[in-house]
């Protein structure tokens, strides 16, 4: 037994000899940069998977709305009232009436009107020079004057539009203008069927004043004006210089027929005057009118040729080029004519000018034209139209039908055209 107390005792005194070799193990120190990493990721982590949560949430919100709480009901616009007391009806009438118009607005009206033909006028342009003319068989010399517009600059000239052909070539005309600036003017081309000529003036030689007033203006829509629209009347519309009218449109249902072509007139409700000239405008500040020459009566209520149907010919005109001539006057066979009398669809010969291109070529009044070149012509528009891409001295075959013994029987002309200037 004493044998082992002595074991513990050596095994006790073993143990504390090697103490000193004890290990302590202690816990590293934090490091915050990886502490604050993980808390981010740990946060990322939470933030995504709020993200999802509210995107499943509203996809499926409409279904768990719809199925769910909610019951679906009918719109239900409510119902005109049928009746009305008469009291209330008239005081309704009474609120939607048109507004009574005031000298203010009057007013106010007449000086915008004015604004707009005086932007206007600083395009307008008087052609002036001497023609002869005859009296009791003595012959003296008088000084027209006809108010145009300037339609087009090529850069060179300025190009100056009216409706009168009083002058020919190589007689000396002068251009004057808005601010009364004088300059020498030259006919660029005419056409004295329609009556239509269009002027060039050298930009060169216009002073800076007028070179910075003068301007093309634009030439609107005419087939967009209608009975009762307002309309500006500019340039000499009674007659004496630098007139301003204003009006309304009272038809557009008037045709005027003339050599080769058909034209669409513009009615207005003001007088007309013997000399009248210049151009209709509308509240827009676009020109849809050429005035009227008219006639030698010297009284009547103004008109003015549609310019929508004269854009191709004005186009012409400026360049310097002259729209073919055929020379006729006619009408068209429509279909209830063509049924009803037995003739064939087309252009009705009235009459031909003497010593015409027609006339040459052996077309007779009562002939139907029908066809020009390789063309169907069935209206004088048509007929217009299809010579104005035409030139003269061009040869062209005209089909049409002369009424014989036993009816219409079919003739050819070959025709050499002329032209209009």
């Amino acid at each position: 037994m004493s044998a082992q107390f002595q074991d513990d005792d050596e095994k006790k005194e073993e143990k504390e000899s090697y103490s000193f070799l004890k290990e302590t193990i202690k816990k590293p120190p934090i490091d915050k940069r990886v502490a604050t990493i993980k808390i981010l990721k740990v946060a990322g982590l939470g933030l995504i998977f709020g993200l999802m949560a509210c995107v499943s949430f509203f996809a499926v919100k409409p279904w768990a709305s719809e199925h769910i709480g909610n019951t679906k009901t009918n719109v239900t616009i409510p119902k005109d009232e049928q009746t009305e007391r008469e009291d209330e009806s008239q005081e309704k009438e009474e609120q939607t009436a048109a507004p009574v118009l005031t000298i203010e607005n009057y007013g106010q009206m007449m000086d915008e009107m004015n604004q707009i033909a005086a932007t206007v006028e600083k395009s307008i342009v008087s052609i002036e020079g001497k023609t002869e003319e005859t009296f009791e068989d003595l012959s003296g010399e008088t000084r027209q004057r006809r108010s145009g517009v300037i339609v087009a600059d090529n850069g060179v000239e300025l190009l100056i539009l009216t409706n009168d052909c009083i002058y020919q070539k190589g007689t000396p005309v002068t251009a004057i203008f808005y601010d009364g600036n004088e300059v020498t003017a030259s006919l660029k081309q005419q056409d004295q069927h329609l009556g239509i000529a269009v002027y060039a003036v050298e930009k060169s030689r216009l002073s800076q004043n007028t070179s910075l007033q003068a301007k093309s203006v634009t030439l609107g829509n005419s087939n967009l004006i209608s009975t009762g629209d307002p309309v500006i009347a500019i340039g000499s519309p009674f007659g004496t210089k630098d007139g301003v009218g204003f009006g309304v449109i009272s038809g557009t249902k008037e045709q005027r027929y003339l050599c080769d072509g058909q034209y669409q007139i513009l009615q207005t409700d003001m007088v007309w005057t013997k000399g009248a000239s210049g151009v209709l405008v509308s509240l827009s500040g676009e020109v849809i009118g050429l005035i009227d020459a008219g006639d030698e009566s010297g009284y009547g209520v103004m008109s003015a040729f549609a310019v929508s149907e004269l854009k191709e010919e004005i186009e012409l005109l400026s360049n310097g080029v002259s729209a073919a001539y055929l020379g006729i006057n006619g009408t068209e066979v429509s279909d209830a004519i063509a049924d009803s009398q037995d003739m064939p669809k087309g252009i009705y010969v009235s009459s031909v000018m003497p010593d015409s291109p027609a006339m040459q070529a052996g077309i007779q009044s009562g002939d139907i034209l029908t066809e020009i070149g390789d063309t169907k012509i069935y209206t004088l528009k048509g007929l217009k139209d299809e010579l104005l891409d035409y030139r003269s001295g061009r040869q062209t075959v005209i089909q049409g039908k002369r009424r014989g013994s036993d009816g219409y029987v079919d003739v050819h002309f070959e025709v050499t055209l002329g032209s209009a200037e």
